[in-house]
């Protein structure tokens, strides 16, 4: 599911768009769930996936865009929130 923040989202906490990380009560995912459990999920940005795939030694093959159950290898798009990442581990000499 796609989600659109606003400014509203991000002056209630919703949205923090300096690190993209959305914040929401666990009850808007699980029934019963108690309201004080909140789900934080980080977006990252194409290069920052890059970034820290290198500094753990894998070298960056290709990205792709994608979403979930329709991974085909084609352009990343803007209306995409998934993408993929082929990589390979770097020998140490």
């Amino acid at each position: 599911m796609i989600r659109l923040f606003n400014d509203e989202d991000v002056s209630k906490g919703k949205f923090d768009q300096l690190a993209i990380v959305e914040s929401s009560p666990m009850s808007d995912y699980l029934e019963n769930a108690p309201d004080s459990i909140f789900l934080r999920e980080k977006g990252f940005i194409a290069s920052e996936l890059v970034y820290m795939l290198k500094i753990a030694g894998f070298l960056v093959e290709n990205i792709w865009g994608g979403t979930a159950g329709s991974w085909n290898r084609k352009p990343l798009r803007m209306d995409k929130i998934e993408l993929m990442v082929v990589s390979k581990k770097e020998r140490k000499c």
